[in-house]
């Protein structure tokens, strides 16, 4: 079966562009681009069981997905990611359902690879010769892994933050990378929008790129099937830009749309004190996000940001509609929730962990039941970020000599009884 999909439409001015068409944002209004899909005529032919037949893969969707040939397809396996019950971390925050999507397992070690097998695969359907694109370290690992596999030159412009662990993917891809310094985000998107208009250089960046959170659509999919095709209580997303939240509304409204579920999860948008632009927005009631916050402050590198891109309308709208909520997280409400899930055999960035402790805090207000089904995300693999580590246990290791008389003390605490 082909895709659904029909053309992009932009989100301000309603101008409609092809799916083969080379474009980033709106040539008219400079707006930002969707895809839409024909989900009505879809409903009519789509075959579930043939569907959940295929590989448990991103590319298990196809229909919902906006590739026109796919001889284009450019994969490394990603998505069917595991869901696990945290059985420890529950009991810790009481909730007796807590679940965690853990993406540390796709190819590059996070959840972009979700958004990158799609991007590129339509890059290289268009035609496009040469990509960049700006990273804290996940996005230009996977977005290095996936060009390499489409034998697509790339540039990698990396925050001067990024750890040495993500800046060493992202350079084994074969990718030219260069570190990139800015006073404030908004720097950088004003930057990315020159560049497509001056230079005509296609880009991979969220939501300028409209393709990337078609991928992370496939976290609905997933979901609604592991759960027995139910639809959670709550869906908790470490928040950015927040295409990983997108793409799960939109992943939803689709389900719904076409007839397999019969309401939207909650959704939970998280970013750090430091830097919560979309939860300060959030709360006061606004549809726009202003800069805010310094996202260097936070040990949560990977969702650092004052200045999300369009202003954060897209994720405050899927807030609204989901009846959801936006938490920000303190540094050592996520290094606490990175132990919390060490226990339950779960290694993740605290970028990731940052799920845990916003479910923790909204548990402890009332807002989630002790026996809602929720769901965390999470984005990234710990070893992205090991340093961490030592601020959870700063107590550092014990020592001992390879003599028995050390070691026994440790096995037998008890003195050797049983």
């Amino acid at each position: 079966m082909t895709t659904a999909a029909t053309h992009l439409e932009c989100d301000d001015c309603r101008a409609r562009y092809g799916l083969l068409d080379p474009v980033n944002t709106c040539r008219g209004c400079g707006g930002l681009l969707d895809a839409v899909y024909d989900l009505e005529g879809l409903r009519q032919r789509l075959d579930l069981d043939a569907v959940l037949r295929r590989p448990n893969t991103v590319w298990r969707w196809r229909e919902l997905l906006p590739l026109v040939d796919d001889n284009h397809r450019v994969t490394l396996g990603e998505g069917g990611s595991p869901l696990l019950m945290c059985e420890r971390v529950g009991e810790a925050i009481g909730l007796r359902r807590l679940a965690a999507k853990n993406d540390a397992m796709n190819p590059t070690a996070s959840f972009k690879d979700r958004s990158f097998t799609i991007s590129v695969s339509k890059a290289k359907e268009l035609g496009v010769r040469l990509g960049f694109t700006y990273t804290s370290g996940n996005a230009g690992a996977s977005f290095a892994a996936y060009m390499a596999k489409a034998r697509i030159p790339s540039v990698v412009l990396v925050k001067d933050w990024a750890t040495r662990e993500k800046i060493a993917m992202i350079r084994i891809y074969g990718c030219r990378t260069v570190i990139l310094s800015y006073d404030s985000f908004a720097e950088v998107t004003r930057m990315l929008e020159e560049a497509v208009k001056r230079l005509g250089i296609y880009q991979f960046v969220l939501f300028i790129n409209p393709y990337r959170h078609e991928g992370y659509k496939s976290y609905a999919y997933e979901l609604w099937n592991d759960l027995g095709r139910r639809v959670p209580d709550w869906v908790i997303q470490p928040v950015s830009n927040g295409g990983g939240l997108y793409g799960l509304w939109k992943g939803f409204r689709e389900l719904k749309a076409l007839g397999l579920a019969d309401r939207l999860p909650r959704l939970v948008a998280c970013q750090p004190t430091a830097s919560p632009p979309i939860v300060r927005a959030f709360e006061a009631g606004k549809t726009v996000a202003e800069r805010f916050g310094d996202p260097r402050a936070s040990i949560a590198q990977s969702i650092g940001s004052d200045a999300p891109i369009g202003g954060g309308r897209r994720i405050l709208r899927a807030l609204a509609d989901t009846r959801g909520r936006a938490v920000a997280a303190t540094d050592s409400a996520m290094l606490e929730a990175m132990a919390l899930l060490g226990r339950d055999g779960l290694f993740v960035e605290p970028s990731s962990a940052i799920t845990v402790a916003a479910a923790k805090q909204l548990a402890s207000e009332g807002i989630i039941g002790p026996e809602d089904r929720v769901v965390c995300i999470l984005t990234g693999s710990g070893l992205k970020q090991p340093a961490a580590v030592d601020q959870v246990f700063p107590q550092g290791l014990e020592h001992i000599h390879a003599r028995i008389e050390e070691l026994e003390p440790l096995l037998l605490p008890t003195g050797g009884e049983g």
